[in-house]
């Protein structure tokens, strides 16, 4: 039996879902819908806003919410986190519950803190475990190119939903970054009235009253933590190199973008040409799941920049189509060794004739009485048009690489 009060949050809940839904659906009119869903997410707002100084109305709602915690904790969570629904749901599937979890600390708010520390360094540790991030990253399974991303995109709330069956509220009570984030909102409100009541005069972390002083002193290591952490990814990010994957177009540099980008999936379900997928290893553990590009089934159009504008986190540079345009996704390189026209088995300039930005000529050699295409570094971006296009069977004869320049 529903308890009234239970009764009347569902009668709130179940708007926010249907809605939830709806902006993470294509909507024709309103592209940038699933940006500003996961944008209201003050974890997100906060953290991303701090690193990658993104600014807007998504960005705004974000820190809004995260303000209206300060005079009621937790109301996101109760009233508007469709994943806390969903949770909520689950922890009511009639499975005996293990609840080993009751003696854990708050880990949410250390995630919170260390994601915020590594914020200011430009790192973002855990910004990738919000509940808006992965509950919209379930609704790539529908636009998934095969089987292992489709499995990837839902795998996150799968866990969570298992979580919940069998340990109840152990994700929303414990784990979660967003929750956590709220939950220190509210401390801090706490903290200062406290100080406030007693008059301290001097350090407040040596006399405060309450459990905010301990709170703040594990603030301090856990921002020396945090700190360290974001310069030591930022470093392993930075030393990729050339074998980091090629990333989608706006993408920053890439010893930030595996800490930026929160798994969303926004630019995967967005992309019209399908070739954005999610990392499954080129990048090693730090960049799971981020997104990168392959021109197997079309290249990156030149009219298109529908990834930038649902990119809630600042991992995709804020840029208009001209400018996107102009942003180098990576270089395109003929492979002589494969190259039809320089084998001399087929008159083909397939290659040239589909480039869209005139970056393709072919080349006459009259020493070695050869042709060969040859790429104009200064006009390619990347777009992988070349690649696509290419009649080269298996391996192909020109391709796009990761430009180190």
């Amino acid at each position: 039996m529903i308890s009234r009060g239970r009764r009347l949050r569902l009668y709130v809940q179940l708007p926010f879902l249907v809605a939830a839904v709806a902006l993470l659906w294509p909507v024709p009119f309103w592209e940038e819908a699933p940006r500003f869903f996961v944008q209201t997410s003050s974890f997100i707002a906060i953290c991303s806003g701090i690193a990658f100084k993104t600014i807007g109305v998504g960005i705004g709602i974000g820190w809004t919410f995260g303000l209206i915690a300060l005079a009621k904790n937790r109301w996101y969570c109760r009233y508007v986190c469709p994943t806390g629904l969903l949770l909520e749901g689950a922890t009511h599937i009639g499975l005996r519950k293990n609840f080993w979890w009751t003696r854990l600390p708050p880990l949410g708010q250390y995630l919170a803190l260390l994601t915020l520390i590594g914020a200011i360094v430009g790192y973002p540790l855990f910004l990738w475990m919000d509940p808006l991030a992965i509950f919209s990253n379930y609704f790539a399974i529908r636009t998934a190119s095969n089987v292992a991303s489709g499995f990837l995109a839902g795998f996150g709330l799968g866990v969570l939903i298992l979580l919940s069956i069998t340990s109840g509220s152990v994700w929303c009570s414990r784990l979660c970054p967003l929750g956590g984030t709220l939950d220190l909102l509210s401390a801090a409100k706490s903290f200062f009235q406290e100080i406030k009541k007693a008059g301290v005069k001097h350090s407040p972390l040596s006399s405060a009253p309450g459990a905010s002083a301990g709170l703040m002193r594990r603030a301090f290591i856990l921002g020396a933590l945090g700190l360290g952490l974001g310069l030591w990814a930022k470093k392993i990010g930075a030393m990729r190199g050339e074998n980091a994957p090629l990333r989608p177009p706006g993408a920053i540099k890439e010893k930030s973008f595996a800490g930026a980008c929160i798994r969303c999936g926004n630019c995967v379900r967005s992309c019209p040409s399908k070739i954005l997928h999610p990392d499954t290893g080129e990048a090693g553990l730090a960049g799971f799941m981020a997104p990168t590009v392959r021109f197997e089934r079309n290249y990156c159009l030149e009219d298109c920049f529908a990834c930038i504008q649902v990119c809630p986190s600042g991992a995709l540079q804020p840029l208009d189509l001209p400018h996107k345009r102009k942003y180098v996704i990576g270089e395109a390189l003929v492979d002589g060794s494969l190259c039809l026209l320089a084998l001399g088995q087929k008159d083909c300039d397939v290659c040239m004739r589909s480039c869209p930005f005139k970056a393709i000529r072919i080349n006459w050699d009259e020493e070695q009485y050869i042709a060969y295409p040859v790429v104009d570094p200064v006009k390619c971006n990347g777009c992988g048009a070349c690649e696509y296009t290419c009649p080269t069977i298996g391996i192909k004869a020109i391709q796009v690489w990761k430009n180190l320049s």
